[in-house]
């Protein structure tokens, strides 16, 4: 069986880059600079897992969670928000509008695997 396949969607190159590397020993990661470029991913190609920021300029987090979440092929796909965002309102939205979870930024790599390994183990 190989790595689990995690998708980053970030529009900041660097963003991707720092989690890509904290990441790529243990999983197969895909990164994309906006949502419609993982949702065009995700129409031939699936994944265990999303990470995805919140304010992006092509589609927000929200907007491409929701679409993530109307397609049967993706609507059981973990999503966990990385988001720069501290108000709680805010975060409390984030999990109505159905995110599994969310990281602030900047990102603790111990902290990101461990919310990874929960998701991905269905805890």
């Amino acid at each position: 069986m190989g790595k689990p396949d995690i998708i980053i969607v970030d529009d900041q190159p660097s963003a991707c880059k720092e989690v890509t590397s904290f990441l790529k020993d243990s999983y197969t990661v895909h990164s994309f600079k906006s949502g419609s470029d993982a949702l065009e991913y995700l129409s031939d190609n699936t994944a265990d897992l999303i990470l995805m920021d919140y304010g992006m300029p092509d589609m927000t987090g929200f907007e491409t969670l929701m679409a993530i979440r109307q397609n049967q092929s993706t609507n059981k796909i973990p999503v966990v928000f990385l988001t720069a965002e501290t108000n709680e309102r805010m975060r409390h939205e984030m999990m109505n509008r159905g995110a599994n979870d969310y990281l602030c930024k900047p990102i603790n790599s111990v902290e990101l695997r461990q919310c990874i390994k929960k998701h991905l183990e269905g805890g």
